[in-house]
């Protein structure tokens, strides 16, 4: 029955006329339970207003040197940052790639973004290469059109369904999508396990030598729930950065704190903070602009922690999720915001909102402050915070701020090999 059910759905979507992407979704669909049961140990945590967070928390991706950001507006159980040199038309491929769900899962949630060159085949020009689609103008192309002049130069079609088109992303010069499923879940011809992929490309007009490539793979019958975080979230969230670390979208700017580099732990440093001015504290770093107060400490976890779980990306999470449980706990903090940083590859985890004054002796009785961090794990077993305090209904969570709390980087990574490096 329930089979029969996925397959009519499945068919229903198909045959629709309308395009997903121009119609959007609606409501808020259930978290798969795939994703649910790997993040387990997250939601044991966590505090029980803030559960919500073992599965859904941006995780956004900021990467300086490629010059690009997006969010997902998902917790990962893990990921891998690539680089590499491929056979193919895209030449070379640089990136990120996360699964969802954890490998013990029956099925697999991925999410990938790459930046791919963008060379234009057979003399065309890059002018008409970005204009085209298989030599046709895409301006006005219908959806009809586009999977068309598809099907005339691939076999794809043979054993999948497809629905796709074409777009309008801003600053793009043309961006697509298509979402593809075996025929064989629809028809009920196999009993196996298969995914749906989701894709979406776009070329943007201030970068025309280069693709990027959203790709997705899930269970069809959790296309509702990926399908709106793709669309509603990852898609519009993706912008180009300049080599500066401002958008290249006119009005958002964003730059990246820092002159040089201050030592905080092994293997953990931190960019001094732009505008901000060192305060002479013995034993202490910590700085100061205006009335907001920014303190960088560490501390060493026990070897035993970082030999069970750590620096795995779930074991990272863990090291936030106390944090933030401590914070709600110890200090009394309300968080309004908890999310996952990747800044040019350094994990790291973002918490604002506001609690009782920590620097006030009796706890109970401090006044209420605003406050923002970040914390960091290194490959060491060394911990880094960097906390802002400010009076209460101080923002503390503008872009510049928080590329202050994001300055750390580490200095040792965990590679696979040469073209990879596990976040």
């Amino acid at each position: 029955m329930k089979l029969r059910f996925i397959a009519a759905t499945l068919a229903v979507m198909a045959m629709s006329t309308t395009s997903i992407m121009a119609e959007g979704l609606q409501g808020t669909p259930g978290t798969p339970m795939a994703i649910v049961d790997s993040q387990k140990d997250s939601a044991s945590i966590l505090p029980d207003q803030y559960k919500s967070y073992a599965t859904t928390m941006n995780t956004v991706v900021k990467d300086y040197k490629n010059g690009y950001t997006f969010t997902i507006p998902w917790r990962v159980a893990d990921g891998v940052k690539l680089d590499m040199d491929v056979r193919s038309e895209s030449e070379h491929i640089q990136g990120y790639s996360f699964n969802l769900a954890g490998p013990t899962q029956d099925d697999s949630y991925t999410v990938s973004f790459t930046k791919r060159n963008n060379t234009p085949q057979d003399g065309v020009s890059q002018k008409e290469w970005n204009t085209t689609w298989y030599g046709v103008p895409i301006k006005g192309m219908s959806d009809e059109e586009y999977l068309s002049i598809w099907r005339q130069h691939s076999n794809v079609f043979e054993n999948n369904d497809i629905v796709g088109g074409f777009f309008n992303k801003k600053g793009a010069i043309s961006a697509r999508w298509d979402k593809t499923t075996p025929k064989s879940y629809a028809e009920m011809t196999s009993t196996e396990p298969v995914q749906s992929v989701f894709e979406a490309e776009f070329i943007m007009d201030k970068d025309p030598t280069h693709r990027y490539n959203l790709a997705s793979t899930y269970a069809p019958i959790q296309g509702e729930f990926m399908e709106q975080g793709l669309m509603e979230h990852t898609i519009p969230s993706f912008e180009l950065l300049n080599k500066s670390g401002s958008s290249t979208i006119k009005g958002v700017k964003q730059f990246i704190s820092g002159t040089s580099d201050i030592s905080v732990a092994e293997g953990i440093k931190f960019a001094y903070p732009k505008g901000f001015t060192r305060l002479n504290e013995k034993g202490k770093i910590a700085f100061a602009k205006h009335n907001v107060r920014l303190d960088i400490e560490s501390f060493t976890i026990p070897v035993q922690a970082v030999s069970t779980g750590m620096p795995t990306m779930m074991g990272k999470q863990m090291l936030g999720d106390y944090y933030l449980k401590q914070l709600v706990e110890v200090n009394k903090a309300t968080i309004t915001r908890y999310e996952t940083h990747i800044i040019d590859g350094n994990v790291m985890f973002y918490l604002a909102g506001h609690m009782k004054n920590p620097n006030t002796a009796d706890t109970s009785a401090a006044a209420p402050v605003s406050f923002a961090a970040t914390i960091i794990l290194g490959n060491e077993g060394n911990v880094a915070v960097a906390r802002m305090i400010g009076p209460a209904g101080t923002s503390l969570s503008t872009p510049e701020l928080i590329d202050v709390l994001d300055g750390f980087k580490l200095t040792t990574t965990l590679n696979t090999n040469q073209s990879s490096q596990v976040l």
